[in-house]
């Protein structure tokens, strides 16, 4: 017979608490998340296609001239990131893809060689 749950010492799975960021910044954010304007994701985007780390003196100066908090500079570089990572993933996914397709094309292109001869000799191609 099965023990019923919850007998052996088993204990319930722990929920994260959501951090406190603080009331300040909330309050002067307004408490919702902001939009960034084309301009800033214009000059944010070409900012990391010169370079996709970013240093701390790049960062405040790129919060500074946007009129951002420098932790959201960081945070958007970060998913520019992944975004970028994934995009990179993707592509040589459907490369990797196009090259096997070609080559079991050539496989089978071969087996067929291999088996029937006789229709290569007097048709080669």
């Amino acid at each position: 017979m099965l023990p019923q749950q919850g007998n052996l010492g088993e204990s319930k799975p722990r929920r994260r608490r959501k951090k406190n960021r603080g009331s300040e910044t909330e309050a002067s954010s307004g408490g919702k998340k902001r939009k960034l304007t084309a301009a800033q994701v214009h000059l944010l985007e070409s900012n990391f296609g010169s370079e996709h780390k970013l240093e701390s003196e790049r960062k405040d100066r790129l919060a500074s001239e946007l009129g951002l908090d420098p932790r959201q500079v960081a945070v958007w570089f970060q998913n520019r990131r992944a975004r970028w990572k994934n995009k990179k993933l993707e592509e040589e996914y459907s490369n990797l893809k196009k090259l096997h397709e070609s080559v079991v094309v050539e496989k089978c292109r071969l087996e067929t060689e291999v088996c029937f001869p006789f229709l290569f000799i007097f048709f080669d191609p």
